[in-house]
C-alpha cells in the first residue's frame, strides 16, 4: 500500500526562510520527503520560520519527523520559531507543548529553574 502526502509547502526568501505548511500531513513515511527539505533548509544558512496556522492535520509519525528537525536546529544553533493557530484545539494540544523548542536557551534555563 502506498501513502500520499497531501502537504503544501510554500518557502519565502525575502527575509527570514518561511515554510508554510496546509492542507493534512498524512504520509506513512514522512522522513522520505521531508528529511531532504530539512537539509536543503539547513543549507540555506539562514533563520527559520515554520507556519502550522492552516495545517487541517499532522500525523503523529510526521510531527515527530519535525520534532526531530527543531532538536537538530537547536543542536546546530540555528535560530528558528513556529506558529499555529491556538484557536484550533488540536494544533494548540500539539505545537503548545513543543514552543520550549524555538525558545531562546537564555529563556530554556530561567524557564527550568
Amino acid at each position: 500500500m502506498s501513502s500520499q502526502a497531501e502537504l503544501d509547502l510554500q518557502i519565502d526568501l525575502t527575509g527570514a526562510v518561511v515554510v508554510k505548511w496546509s492542507g493534512s500531513a498524512n504520509d506513512r513515511q514522512p522522513a522520505a520527503a521531508l528529511n531532504p527539505l530539512f537539509e536543503r533548509l539547513l543549507s540555506m544558512g539562514r533563520y527559520l520560520r515554520f507556519d502550522f496556522s492552516e495545517l487541517q492535520h499532522i500525523s503523529s509519525t510526521t510531527l515527530v519527523v519535525v520534532l526531530r528537525f527543531f532538536k537538530k536546529l537547536n543542536a546546530m544553533g540555528v535560530g528558528f520559531d513556529f506558529r499555529y493557530d491556538e484557536s484550533v484545539s488540536w494544533q494548540r494540544m500539539m505545537f503548545a507543548p513543543v514552543s520550549a523548542l524555538a525558545a531562546p536557551p537564555s529563556m530554556l534555563l530561567s524557564a527550568a529553574a
